[in-house]
Parts: C-alpha cells; sequence; structure tokens
C-alpha cells in the first residue's frame, strides 16, 4: 500500500449534466430586507416608510436589471420581485395614510 497523498478536495463532486445554481443577487436580498423595514417603520416611525420604501425599490429595480443581464448566473429575481412589492405596498400605505389623516384634520 502507498500513500498517494491528500485527497483534492477543491474540485466540487459535480458531475456532468448537474446544474450548478447562481449566487442570489445581495441587491435582492438588500430589497426584501429594506421592504420590511419600510412596513415596520409605518407603526414606528410614518417618515421611514419613504426612508426605507424607495431604496426598497430601486435595489429590486437594480437587482432585477443585473440578474437579467447575467443569463443565469445570477439568481435572486423572485426576492427582487418580492422586494419591489413590499416597498411599494409600504409607500403606498404611507401615503394614504399621510392623506387621509390629514383629511380627517381639515
Amino acid at each position: 500500500m502507498t500513500w498517494t497523498g491528500p485527497p483534492d478536495d477543491d474540485q466540487p463532486d459535480v458531475t456532468p449534466g448537474d446544474e450548478v445554481a447562481g449566487a442570489t443577487h445581495r441587491f435582492a436580498v438588500y430589497s426584501v430586507v429594506l421592504g420590511i423595514g419600510a412596513f415596520a417603520a409605518l407603526y414606528v416611525f410614518p417618515f421611514g416608510c419613504l426612508v426605507l420604501g424607495v431604496p426598497s425599490i430601486t435595489t429590486g429595480v437594480h437587482a432585477r436589471r443585473e440578474i437579467a443581464a447575467s443569463k443565469g448566473e445570477l439568481t435572486g429575481d423572485s426576492a427582487a420581485v418580492i422586494g419591489l412589492t413590499i416597498g411599494g405596498a409600504a409607500l403606498v400605505t404611507g401615503l394614504l395614510s399621510y392623506l387621509l389623516g390629514a383629511s380627517s384634520r381639515l
């Protein structure tokens, strides 16, 4: 028995035909986190829906453009859409609550 050296762990265990999923775009994750923060801010600091909602939408749009341009290397399009939706809903909710609150004070 001869020693052949340590096993080569640098190569992944991928056989031909296996598809390796691309990395999730970090801006897609940021979009979801900022969107959730925007909704939470509505109850604590209503101006926070603007402060966190707009970046949620812009990072979601940016992520979707880069994911589409990567041709399969990056994933996370659904997360970007979720972040866009949550951020947009937080903005609309904040705007409506402001407008309804302003109209009731008249």
